[in-house]
């Protein structure tokens, strides 16, 4: 790589590597002395990883906008516009400024494309781009109009500017510059020093146009580690603006590379081995949680060689605590303060006969971990604390205010001797949280000063408190900025603004003339940090904190208010647990930060389950002999209490007791921790007698699983149904037994009764009524239904009725026609058989409907009686699915089909003669079929033109009425075959 006059710088990312590079856009106007008047600073940091994507196949850009906000840093105070983390108000999206796009560009995944000849990227997802858009619009509760509005803005502003901002890393163009070159306005060099070339151009004097440029860039791994371009703008500001006239603008932009690393997963190790040890326990302590500020514990023991190893997810820089020693035994155990960033290891040696005395650290940022380390032996600030506990919480008698103040004034001179040692974004970490912890010191020592001037009573509890310089502390807060020592995922910077927010709402509360901090106005948590209780202080902090800091206060005001486990909440909880809710719906909908969004998503999951009373976790425990057990399995025969708790000792000798004394009770201790083998040992030395749990928390706490995390009793029934919340072993004990007893009949008052006795009354009047006009409606309905059904009957009769004599009328001709041809014994036998026949059509006659048995007997005798007149076969099948005696079917039913088939089919054929009558079962009921080959229905109409034949209709329309009558599917049809004909009737089988 050259540097060539007017030809543009080509440089180019390293595959497996990723990139954190800070823009800042500075507008400003300066004095003759080069002092800022007034300053509008805009920041992005993109964080961009170039590797391999396996799902495309090919080498991408990934990059994420993880920083993106504007303020005023020369006002105090800084007025400051965060889009990760917006304004927490809702109004509809035509009130939104302009460059709303400002606020989508956070947190999503832009994929480009890299031209290695012309070192230009190219968006290579837009769609996905847009859609994720969409998506986010869409959580926000933008309308139609919205989304489509800001989506197209995002795709004509958004995604150029990331693109041009990209493209500004890895392709400097020279052709806009070229009056560097002329000797006569700039002094330009070029220098090449340590593998890094430098270009630096200024202008002589201070004229409209480019005033200076600086490019700083690495001339064998191609990555840009600097630029800075200043202009002065050619519009004048007015002096009365600048307090100095004829002053101009100044444009300043600042690509500044942060970090360069390998890619690595977000994990961090930390090993090490201690000569000397007085502990066996080490326990890593690391802020995961994106707001709050409890710390994720896990422990192991030094082996035999004294050494150590933990691992542990990290998914943001940070410093991470490690503790020599048992928590649950002592406040004043060694600790190690540790930078680290996702990816790094770092291992410490401890060789000295007490502990820091003779510490070495090797590995990543292993400057960092010795400046903390060396800080701390010099001053006793932070030197010997818990980790659950804050070093202001035992300031009083920890902490001398002389120490502290020389601590103060001692720190930043001690840290410029590490500055040049230790990465540059690590060290600027370092500097906020250690300014941030003298930060939250000198507002609580100013807070006791003040408090105890004006409480001769108070005194004596603050021994130190005329040694406190008042004046020194206040002028280190009014030099100093919340907003500008923040980390987002630093332990002290947010507890910082916690104890920032309660100094604050303390002068609030001082104006409504209290005396003092009251408990109803706060929440004091475990770290010591106090939250606002009351939504309307909540309020008040919008002015107070913005970004993150607000967001996390407000985190911790719905995390607060979700936990409560009252059985019956007062009107004013139930007013608060509202107003979380409210806040927690709007934080999900206006938060950027995803990883923000989906801890309050979580913790409201977590919180609505145990709305529901019949709700048991359903996680995997683990009890002392390494088994696995669910909650589930308690239940069935005692009720049960679950006891969920952070300190492994607290109250297990009274849960014990308890345990003794009812018998009749499961009593359950749930604990978490990372190391199995430690629990069971601890185990063996408490000799429990209630039931102890274990849950191994290196992937989710207890806290995400109930309603909190410490003290916190569950009471369910012998059913599994949750009877009690309770906050102590006594309560959740009666809560207990009361599961066990029936419930109480509630007695009623006079009033309440009288009132009963008015409802009911009125209620039984209502009801006499309305039945009434029921009643007579029904009795109208059911009369009309009756005629109707009458009207049918007689239908119905009067159709059998002319079938009955057609019937008889045909069989007297069949008696003629014997006598006729001097068939004398034929005639008697026939004569005979249809006196039998005519008594079962007699008996049948007046019933709807006959068993399929009798009507198959009748028709039999019938075909019996045609055959003497003349021969013909007939075969008679019934499917041995049916039972034909329990069949019903509508009387005189197949008679006249098969008549038709013997007269009109049969008797006029030549030849041989058959009639078949099939009874099979199907899906849709009893399938009867009568098949003859006869001559078939056009030549049987042909020779029966003369005769009147209604046996056929009137059957037709027998079978509408029984359908109309009884709603069930009857049917009939009449199939010419090519030899003869075929009826088929479907009669519908009782149910």
């Amino acid at each position: 790589m050259g540097f060539a006059q007017i030809e543009p710088i080509l440089l180019h990312p390293e595959n497996g590597k990723e990139y954190f590079y800070q823009f800042t856009d500075l507008q400003y106007i300066a004095n003759d002395d080069g002092l800022k008047l007034s300053e509008l600073r805009k920041q992005k940091t993109l964080h961009i990883k170039f590797s391999n994507v396996q799902s495309e196949n090919k080498e991408l850009l990934q990059v994420v906008v993880i920083q993106n906000k504007a303020d005023k840093p020369l006002r105090k105070p800084i007025e400051t516009i965060d889009y990760m983390y917006p304004y927490l108000e809702d109004t509809y999206f035509g009130k939104r400024y302009d460059n709303y796009y400002e606020e989508l560009i956070c947190d999503i995944e832009f994929q480009f494309e890299f031209d290695y000849a012309t070192s230009e990227v190219k968006l290579y997802n837009r769609a996905d781009v847009l859609l994720k858009v969409r998506e986010i619009l869409k959580r926000k509760e933008f309308d139609k109009k919205g989304i489509d509005r800001y989506t197209t803005e995002f795709n004509e502003k958004g995604i150029p500017e990331i693109t041009k901002r990209l493209n500004s890393i890895y392709r400097i163009s020279m052709d806009s510059e070229p009056e560097i070159n002329n000797t006569e306005e700039f002094k330009t060099k070029v220098i090449v020093k340590d593998s890094f070339g430098n270009i630096s151009a200024k202008r002589w004097d201070k004229t409209p146009g480019l005033y200076s440029l600086n490019i700083l860039s690495h001339l064998k791994e191609y990555y840009l580690k600097n630029y800075n371009r200043i202009e002065i703008d050619s519009t004048k500001q007015n002096g009365w603006a600048a307090r100095n006239p004829d002053k101009r603008f100044y444009h300043e932009n600042d690509i500044r590379l942060l970090r360069q690393k390998n890619i690595s997963e977000n994990r961090f190790t930390i090993s090490g081995k201690i000569e000397n040890p007085k502990y066996k326990k080490v326990t890593l302590a690391v802020l995961k949680n994106p707001y709050g500020t409890e710390l994720h514990q896990e422990s192991v023991f030094l082996d035999e060689n004294n050494t150590f190893q933990i691992e542990t997810e990290l998914n943001h820089p940070g410093i991470v605590m490690l503790q020599f020693g048992n928590t649950n035994q002592s406040r004043e155990l060694p600790i190690f303060l540790i930078y680290a960033e996702p990816g790094s290891r770092i291992e410490l040696n401890d060789g000295g006969e007490t502990f820091l005395e003779n510490v070495e650290f090797e590995g990543d940022f292993s400057n960092a971990a010795k400046m903390l380390c060396e800080f701390r032996k010099k001053h006793k600030l932070v030197n010997n604390l818990n980790l659950e506990t804050t070093f202001w919480q035992n300031m009083n008698h920890k902490v001398d205010y002389a120490d502290f103040e020389v601590a103060l004034k001692d720190f930043d001179s001690f840290s410029e001797a590490f500055k040049n040692e230790i990465d540059e974004t690590a060290f600027e970490f370092i500097e906020k949280e250690m300014k941030a912890q003298f930060f939250s010191g000198s507002l609580l020592y100013s807070r006791q000063k003040e408090t105890y001037l004006n409480d001769a009573f108070a005194r004596p509890y603050f021994k130190d408190y005329e040694k406190v310089d008042i004046q020194f502390l206040q002028r280190y807060i009014e030099n100093n900025s919340i907003n500008e020592l923040y980390n987002e995922f630093g332990i002290y910077s947010r507890i910082m603004a916690g104890v920032y927010l309660a100094s604050q709402l303390e002068k609030t509360v001082q104006t409504q003339k209290l005396h003092k901090i009251e408990l109803d106005y706060f929440i004091v948590l475990s770290s010591g940090i106090l939250y606002p209780s009351s939504y309307l202080n909540l309020e008040l902090l919008k002015v107070i904190l913005s970004g993150h800091a607000y967001y996390s206060s407000v985190a911790k005001f719905i995390q607060y208010h979700k936990t409560h486990i009252n059985n019956q909440l007062s009107k004013n909880n139930q007013l608060l647990i509202q107003k979380a809710d409210e806040y927690s719906d709007l934080a999900m909908r206006l938060c950027n930060n995803l990883e923000f969004v989906d801890a309050l998503k979580s913790l409201n999951t977590t919180h609505n389950n145990w709305e529901s009373s019949d709700y048991i976790p359903p996680n995997k425990f683990f009890n002392d002999k390494g088994e696995q057990v669910y909650l589930k399995s308690f239940f069935g025969e005692k009720p049960t209490v679950f006891y969920v708790v952070q300190n492994w000792g607290t109250e297990r000798y009274y849960f014990d007791d308890l345990a003794n004394e009812n018998p009749a009770i499961n009593f359950v201790m749930i604990m978490e921790g990372s190391n199995f083998q430690e629990w069971t040992d601890y185990m063996e030395r408490a000799e429990p007698v209630a039931n102890q749990l274990f849950f191994i928390n290196t992937e989710k706490e207890l806290k995400s699983i109930f309603k909190k995390d410490y003290r916190h009793f569950i009471v369910y029934d012998k059913n599994g149904i949750r009877f009690a919340f309770a906050s102590n072993p006594l309560d959740a004990k009666n809560f207990a037994k009361q599961s066990l007893q029936p419930p109480k009949k509630k007695e009623l008052n006079k009033s309440q009764l009288q009132l009963i006795i008015i409802l009911l009354g009125s209620i039984l009047c209502a009801l006499i009524i309305g039945l009434t006009i029921w009643k007579w409606r029904v009795r109208q309905r059911f009369r009309k239904e009756e005629q109707h059904r009458k009207l049918r009957e007689l239908e119905l009769t009067a159709i059998r009725s002319q079938m009955n004599p057609h019937f008889l009328f045909n069989a007297l001709n069949s008696v003629q026609n014997l006598v006729q041809q001097n068939k004398g014994r034929e005639a008697h036998l026939y004569l005979a058989d249809f006196a039998g026949l005519i008594r079962k059509v007699l008996n049948n006659s007046e019933k709807e409907e006959v068993s399929l048995a009798e009507e198959l007997e009748m028709i039999e005798q019938y075909l019996n009686l045609e055959k003497l007149r003349f021969d013909f076969e007939f075969v008679l099948s019934v499917s041995e699915e049916i039972d034909s005696h329990n069949t019903l079917v509508p009387s005189m039913l197949l008679q006249p089909f098969v008549e038709n088939a013997v007269i009109h089919g049969l008797q006029s054929k030549e030849g041989y003669k058959r009639l078949k009558i099939e009874i099979l079962k199907s899906d849709l009921g009893i399938n009867i079929g009568i098949e003859d080959n006869g001559i078939g229905r056009a030549a049987a109409k042909e020779i029966a033109k003369a005769k009147n034949g209604k046996g056929t209709k009137l059957m037709k329309e027998r079978l509408e009425i029984l359908q109309e009558k009884q709603g069930e599917k009857y049917s009939l049809e009449i199939v010419d075959l090519k030899e003869g004909t075929r009826v088929e009737i479907v009669i519908p089988e009782e149910s």
